[in-house]
This record gives C-alpha cells, sequence and structure tokens, in this order.
C-alpha cells in the first residue's frame, strides 16, 4: 500500500509536466533543424528565398489548409441525426487536431475531439465514435484513389514504401461493411448480445448502450443522398489537399505540375501518419524536401523554402484555430492524461 500511494502522486506529475517537457522537445528539434539546414545552405540564400516569395499565394496556400478544415467539419456535422451545429462541429474537429499536433505520441486528438463535440452541443461521446470511423474510411478512400492515379507516372523516394491496390480495396470493401452495418443495426445488436453474454451483467449493459451509440453515427449512410453529399465533399477534400501544395510553386517559381503536387502530398501523408515529433517538425518538411529531390529539383535553398512555406501553411492554421477551440472548450492537458480523466472520458461514450 505504502509503495502504491508513493508512486501514484510521481506519475501525475510526469503527465503534468508532460506538455511543458513537449514544448522542450519541439523547440530542441526547431533548434537542431536550423543548425542542420545551416551545415547544408546558407540561411541567408534560404532568407532570400522566402522573401521573394509571392504573399498572395502563400495566403491562397493557408487559405486553401482553413477551408479544408471547414470541409471536414462539415462533412461531420451531416453525420449526425438529429445534427449539430457547424460551428461546434468545426471546434471540435480544430480542437482534435490541435491536440494530435502538439503531443501526437499520446494520439488524445479524437478524445479531444469528442470532449469538445459535447461541450459544444451537449452530443455524447458515443454518439459520435461511428461517425468517426466513416469519416477515416472516405478520407483512406479518397487517398486511396489519389495513389491510384498518380504512382503509375512517377517513382516514390526510397523512404515510402509503394503502396499497393489494397490501399483503396480495404477502405471500399470496409466502407460497404459500414453501410450494411448502417441497415442492419437490429441484426448486429442481437449478435453483439451473444458475444457478450458471458460478461457480467453490468459490463454487458455498458458494453450494449456503447454499441447502440456507435450504430447512431452510421445513419447517415442509410440516406443515399446523404451518403452522396458525403462523398462529394470527401473528393472536395482530396483535390484541397494536392492544391495546397500546388499553390506554393507559383509562390517559388518552381516548374512543377499537379501530378508533382499530388506526389508531395502522398510522400507527407504516409510519413505523417505514425506518431512522430511535436508539430511534425523534421517530420513533415523533411518528406516535401526529399519529394522534392526526387523531382529533380537541385537548388537545396528552394528546397528547403518550399518545405518551410509547407510546413507554415499546414502546421500554423491547426494551431492558431486549436488554440481558440482549447480556449471554447476549456481543454486541460493535465484531466485528459490522467486516470482519471481517461475514466471520464469513458463513462460518458454511451
Amino acid at each position: 500500500m505504502i509503495t502504491e500511494n508513493s508512486t501514484t502522486p510521481a506519475s501525475e506529475s510526469w503527465r503534468r509536466y508532460l506538455p511543458w517537457l513537449n514544448l522542450g522537445l519541439a523547440v530542441f528539434l526547431a533548434v537542431a533543424g536550423l543548425w542542420f539546414l545551416s551545415s547544408r545552405v546558407s540561411l541567408a540564400a534560404v532568407g532570400t528565398v522566402l522573401m521573394e516569395a509571392s504573399p498572395g499565394y502563400i495566403a491562397l496556400a493557408a487559405a486553401i489548409m482553413v477551408l479544408t478544415i471547414v470541409l471536414k467539419a462539415w462533412r461531420w456535422q451531416l453525420m449526425f441525426r438529429p445534427p449539430v451545429s457547424l460551428g461546434a462541429a468545426f471546434w471540435a474537429a480544430a480542437l482534435g487536431q490541435y491536440v494530435n499536433l502538439v503531443i501526437p505520441f499520446l494520439r488524445l486528438g479524437e478524445v479531444a475531439r469528442l470532449y469538445a463535440l459535447n461541450q459544444e452541443s451537449g452530443t455524447r461521446g458515443g454518439r459520435a465514435l461511428g461517425t468517426l470511423v466513416v469519416e477515416k474510411t472516405l478520407d483512406l478512400i479518397f487517398f486511396g484513389l489519389t495513389i491510384v492515379f498518380v504512382l503509375p507516372f512517377v517513382v516514390l523516394p526510397d523512404f515510402a514504401e509503394r503502396p499497393g491496390a489494397l490501399s483503396l480495396i480495404l477502405p471500399l470493401a470496409f466502407l460497404a461493411v459500414l453501410y450494411l452495418l448502417a441497415f442492419q443495426t437490429d441484426t448486429v445488436i442481437r449478435l453483439w448480445r451473444k458475444v457478450i453474454r458471458p460478461l457480467p451483467q453490468r459490463l454487458q449493459g455498458w458494453l450494449i448502450k456503447l454499441a447502440v451509440a456507435g450504430l447512431e453515427g452510421l445513419v447517415a449512410l442509410r440516406d443515399r443522398r446523404l451518403t452522396l453529399w458525403l462523398l462529394v465533399l470527401s473528393l472536395m477534400i482530396a483535390v484541397l489537399a494536392v492544391a495546397l501544395p500546388y499553390s506554393l510553386f507559383p509562390a517559388l517559381h518552381l516548374p512543377f505540375t499537379l501530378l508533382d503536387a499530388a506526389l508531395i502530398h502522398i510522400v507527407v501523408t504516409i510519413a505523417i501518419v505514425p506518431p512522430s515529433t511535436p508539430a511534425k517538425i523534421g517530420v513533415l518538411n523533411g518528406a516535401a524536401a526529399l519529394a522534392l529531390w526526387q523531382l529533380g529539383l537541385t537548388d537545396e535553398s528552394a528546397i528547403a523554402g518550399y518545405a518551410i512555406l509547407l510546413y507554415l501553411v499546414v502546421v500554423v492554421p491547426q494551431l492558431i484555430l486549436g488554440l481558440i477551440a482549447a480556449s471554447r472548450s476549456k481543454w486541460r492537458w493535465q484531466s485528459a492524461m490522467t486516470p482519471a480523466g481517461h475514466a471520464a472520458g469513458e463513462s460518458s461514450l454511451p
């Protein structure tokens, strides 16, 4: 008992300081990145590239990033029945992206997102679980379509493995399963009751509530017109994902095409999917730099300038919107990273 009581405060203290440790790591990585950059290319030359960049195209890229977040929030909003407000969905999505950026290795973004949605609209977390599954599946499908259209014409860098046809087939198959589940909820619940029958009665009740709440998130798939609209929004999001890196080409007077922008999008997305550094420092911009090098760009100052601009237009809007969302929802890192906080979040799911 003495050992247990003495270790719990130490664990809570470590969790309390984790955001500050994460900030320190981010600063260290930024300084190390600048040092490494200065050893490869003149910082003055990179500064010249950035100063000569077109502000209009940079602003366009930042606007595309914000518009992408808005469209994702709109798509998410449409999945709820009855619907939540667009503002609630937007700020919840912004908080989720922000949390995953700041502390990526804990993957608290979806927890924060459900928390913010509850704060903004009173929507229960369990009701939103199914919508998150549908959303991620749609993103995977259109990312797979991008790969299918682009890869026959390009060669990926060595650090990025070439995805196969399964990158498209599996998400499509999963969406088909979700579509069927949306029309067979009674059957799913009946089978689920049989599966959990050996469990204690109280746990059975909780799991049934969780399953029902999760299936509520699939109700949007019953409406064929709404499903088509979700697909259209997903297509728009996929197009913007390619338009963003493309808009920075004319900003730096780089002679690349939409196909090249799609390649950068694919490489960067594959690189940043696993939990990595805080705010993706060195990962997002490093992947972009390697993709440009693979495309034949040899001017290291131009490569560095593009990688820096891409990083800024992607990350800075997410950080700004995330800070506003955190303030609106009264998000607290410490409560989210304590066992009590997780337990509270889980208990509110059904």
